[in-house]
């Protein structure tokens, strides 16, 4: 029993120096501060690694919204979003998501040319702490994908390498919470409630 102990002893003794002098490498290395906060698309929003909220709402890292690219033939739509619209004409058509929780995302995609050209979307959430707990995991998925914000005008606005802007603002007043998502091109295509 005694020679099972000492052979652990040594054992442990011989691995600990390595792995204190592991340690204090790894602890004395600099760090780029802005590139360990935003994750990498590749490896932290691999479909399974997406937080639960944003998995919910259906968020890719190939695509803008659900499956959807802005320049998408407009029938990709259908293909992506199942169920019935609860709006469509013309110029768009409206899906809706609803939460086992009570909280709803109502999707709108416009079009023009037969082309998906502008997606916006309403999250109608119960309380302030679900704004922020999605403004908390949209925001660093955004800025992974599409670079680093700028906030004006109570948004925040990123600008894709492919010409697209998002932009994500808290629409919440009173006992009303939500967030709106617009998707477009940079400078925006007209739409019903781009007003």
């Amino acid at each position: 029993m005694n020679r099972i102990a000492l052979l652990f002893l040594l054992v442990g003794a011989a691995f600990m120096p390595q792995a204190c002098s592991s340690k204090k490498k790894a602890d004395s290395q600099p760090i780029d501060s802005l590139a360990a906060a935003i994750p990498g698309p590749g490896v932290d929003y691999a479909p399974e690694a997406m937080p639960a909220r944003l998995a919910a709402l259906g968020l890719t890292r190939d695509s803008h919204w659900r499956g959807v690219n802005l320049g998408d033939a407009f029938s990709v739509v259908k293909e992506k979003e199942k169920g019935q619209p609860f709006e469509s004409d013309a110029r768009h058509v409206g899906y809706t998501v609803e939460f086992p929780n009570l909280e709803t995302a109502d999707m709108l995609y416009y079009q023009s040319g037969g082309n998906v050209s502008a997606i916006e979307v309403d999250l109608f959430l119960n309380n302030r702490q679900s704004v922020d707990q999605y403004r908390k995991e949209l925001e660093p998925y955004f800025t992974t994908r599409y670079g680093t914000p700028k906030t004006a005008d109570g948004a925040m606005t990123w600008t894709g390498s492919t010409g697209e802007q998002l932009s994500l603002k808290d629409v919440s007043k009173g006992k009303d919470f939500g967030l709106k998502i617009k998707i477009q091109p940079i400078g925006g295509p007209v739409t019903a409630s781009a007003k």
